[in-house]
């Protein structure tokens, strides 16, 4: 007598990539003096991360530097 084969499982489905919530407190960084600091403290945040961070720490630190210019009242 032949044993019927039993067939493998069907493949599971690709599982999502457990993205980790991350704030950033904008004003925080606003208040800091030197983009240094600021860049210091977006890589402190972002230590857990281990996707590439330079352009994002870069992209936001321009990002702030516009916000500095809307928000500082400007002297004629």
């Amino acid at each position: 007598a032949s044993v019927p084969l039993s067939r493998p499982p069907p493949p599971l489905p690709p599982q999502e990539e457990e993205i980790p919530e991350l704030e950033i407190d904008v004003d925080e960084l606003l208040d800091m003096e030197t983009d240094d600091t600021r860049a210091a403290r977006v890589k402190e945040l972002l230590v857990d991360c281990y996707k590439p961070t330079e352009a994002f720490i870069s992209g936001l630190l321009d990002k702030i530097r516009g916000m500095q210019k809307l928000s500082t009242p400007q002297k004629k």
